[in-house]
């Protein structure tokens, strides 16, 4: 079967094309879809790693702030009691008499602290008095803080105020062997 010239033009073409067509589908967009998945994989690996850096360092901060609470707790006086303690420095400012409730709880923490709670309420002090107060229980040394305080006006004595406090304290877990 004889073909004309242009009939065998057209018929290379038509082969270059269709193995240009086979190696395109089957050989090099296989190898670039590949690629492509490898490096999405490296992008990932690669925030992943930087997520993991960040965690260890927050790790390694947590630890140094936990051994810092460790110094801090051992530095302090082994028969600490938060309740006692509002009730001294409540005595100091010249406030105890105004003392309406103190409730004190404790909720246990993870690992050897647990968080000890008071909550009080005062009834008629100034606000100089209740300015004296704070300044008194807000001891970072002892690791005591104010986590909640509610002010109201007295409504039976001018300028005095009716207060709610809720006052927090971390203490160390007393284990078998202290």
């Amino acid at each position: 079967m004889e073909l004309s010239r242009r009939d065998r033009i057209a018929l290379a073409v038509g082969a270059v094309a269709l193995l240009l067509f086979i190696l395109l589908q089957f050989v090099l967009f296989p190898l670039l879809e590949r690629r492509q998945r490898l490096e999405k994989g490296i992008a990932t690996r690669e925030q992943a790693l930087v997520e993991m850096r960040q965690m260890q360092e927050r790790f390694r901060k947590l630890h140094r702030q936990n051994s810092s609470l460790s110094r801090q707790l051992a530095r302090r006086d082994r028969n600490f009691s938060l309740f006692s303690f509002l009730e001294q420095q409540a005595s100091a400012t010249g406030i105890k008499q105004n003392i309406a409730y103190m409730k004190p709880s404790s909720v246990q923490g993870d690992g050897a602290v647990r968080q000890t709670t008071v909550e009080m309420k005062f009834k008629a002090i100034s606000l100089k008095q209740l300015v004296s107060f704070l300044e008194q229980i807000e001891a970072p040394a002892k690791l005591v803080a104010v986590r909640r305080i509610s002010i109201q006006e007295n409504k039976k004595e001018t300028a005095t105020l009716d207060v709610i406090l809720q006052v927090i304290s971390i203490d160390q877990v007393a284990t078998d062997g202290q």
